[in-house]
């Protein structure tokens, strides 16, 4: 692979010999192995990590490669646009009916990609989900056709004069700008990014971690270049192997291929954490033609991973309103019916507690005083043992809904990898079950509003 990307320019960042060693974030939780009976997670260079889990329930095995990048305006479309491309072709499969051709062959594999951000990182992902070996008809090497081919789409592209071609870059560009202009058409998913927005303006968690359509025009396929030989040698990378599948057969082919990779300069990723709002409340009104106003408040929850803390904040923010149990539920939309919706999510990575409805304009001060209101009566203790045990068993099923697919998997344990603390959905549940009534009015008592965010209907001309 090396002699190949060599031809086309890119040999300064591939080469056979010893590589400089960079010191990794975090060096005594990241450099160890981690074994369990389920999962195993060892270095295989500075800055490449290798987690597998074994589950032997699923037919398929799923292997991911996720790139870890700081998320910034001026890279952010950048970045999310490569993952698009790639998925277009390698030089074995230059195009995409070879590329489609290939995944047919393997018995229908998956091969697809993500963006996503965690905190104030952006991780860009391609995976792939392959049959076991167990069930090809003909004994074929699935896994090690799957595991080949996902390498090569990230590490041997198609290229064209040095470049990926200008007119995959042009389609995928349009793919990406429809991608963040469908956030205006989705009026719940726009205002739940315009309260992010707002609340963390000047700050990295306030970036979409797909960019701008204007960020996306201006995109070139030299830069988008430039941007790959970046990730390959700058960004953590974490691969995740979940099924029943030979892992260390898959761990192997990674290994080789990062080894020939020249890595220097490592992005220095991190998440600000502000753990009190700054000044006054900040309050947007924002007008567009819709027949349902949308209601946001952000709080800053004084509590953020990795944090001990952060499970009984978790388990606060379910009783207020993660569940169709939950106080804001409850009372803000069944007892008062001044919501169409009311739900709330805990940003744990960030430290922040979102709370989002649905409401007629008339009722929105009404229901901001009683979500406050219900706020305060978290804090205070003022809710029954049954709404804590009913927001236990709501966060304690959603883990285990964790295990119903393979990407869940590993998307639960790439998180856990960012943090640094890995422990499985069944650990983290039976942390949330020995929670006291106390410890959770007590991560409470930091969430404080930040933010008030208004999406409202058009005024009619005077």
């Amino acid at each position: 692979m090396t002699e190949k990307i060599g031809r086309l320019g890119m040999t300064g960042i591939f080469r056979a010999g010893s590589l400089k060693q960079v010191r990794p974030r975090h060096e005594n939780e990241q450099r160890r192995c981690v074994f369990t009976e389920k999962f195993q997670r060892t270095p295989l260079k500075e800055g490449i990590y290798f987690t597998s889990v074994h589950e032997d329930k699923f037919k398929y095995n799923h292997i991911s490669i996720n790139f870890v990048l700081p998320l910034r305006a001026e890279t952010a479309s950048l970045y999310a646009l490569l993952p698009m491309v790639l998925r277009r072709g390698c030089r074995a499969y230059p195009d995409m009916t070879a590329l489609n051709a290939r995944l047919a062959e393997l018995y229908g594999a998956q091969l697809e990609w993500d963006v996503s951000k965690r905190g104030e990182t952006q991780i860009v992902t391609l995976y792939i989900e392959v049959l076991g070996d167990r069930f090809a008809l003909e004994q074929e090497e699935l896994l090690k056709a799957g595991v080949s081919l996902l390498r090569d789409v990230v590490f041997d592209p198609a290229f064209e004069n040095a470049a990926f071609r200008a007119a995959d870059v042009a389609v995928e560009k349009r793919n990406l700008a429809d991608i963040i202009r469908s956030k205006l058409n989705d009026k719940r998913a726009y205002a739940s990014y315009r309260l992010r927005e707002e609340m963390c303006r000047g700050e990295a968690f306030g970036v979409n971690e797909y960019g701008s359509v204007e960020m996306v025009e201006a995109i070139t396929p030299d830069a988008l270049v430039c941007a790959w030989r970046e990730v390959l040698t700058r960004a953590r990378a974490e691969v995740l192997f979940v099924g029943a599948g030979d892992a260390d057969g898959a761990r192997e082919v990674f290994k080789l291929a990062f080894n020939k990779i020249l890595r220097d300069q490592p992005f220095f990723c991190e998440t600000q954490v502000i753990r009190a709002p700054r000044g006054v409340v900040k309050e947007t009104v924002e007008h567009l033609p819709v027949t349902q106003a949308k209601l946001g408040l952000g709080f800053r929850a004084g509590v953020a991973l990795p944090d001990a803390e952060a499970d009984a904040a978790q388990l606060a923010c379910t009783v207020l309103g993660g569940s169709p149990h939950a106080l804001l539920f409850l009372n803000v939309r069944e007892k008062l019916s001044l919501c169409y919706y009311c739900y709330a999510r805990y940003e744990r990575h960030k430290g922040l507690v979102f709370i989002e409805s649905g409401v007629e304009e008339q009722n929105a001060e009404k229901a901001r005083v009683e979500i406050l209101r219900q706020l305060d009566a978290l804090k205070a203790g003022d809710f029954s043992d049954d709404d804590l045990r009913f927001a236990v068993l709501s966060l304690q099923n959603s883990y285990k809904e964790l295990n119903d697919s393979l990407e869940g998997i590993a998307m639960w344990y790439l998180a856990q990898a960012l943090v640094g603390r890995i422990r499985t959905p069944e650990q983290v549940a039976e942390a949330i079950a020995a929670l006291s009534k106390a410890e959770v009015v007590h991560a409470a008592s930091g969430i404080a509003l930040d933010t008030v965010y208004l999406l409202a209907g058009e005024k009619e001309a005077e």
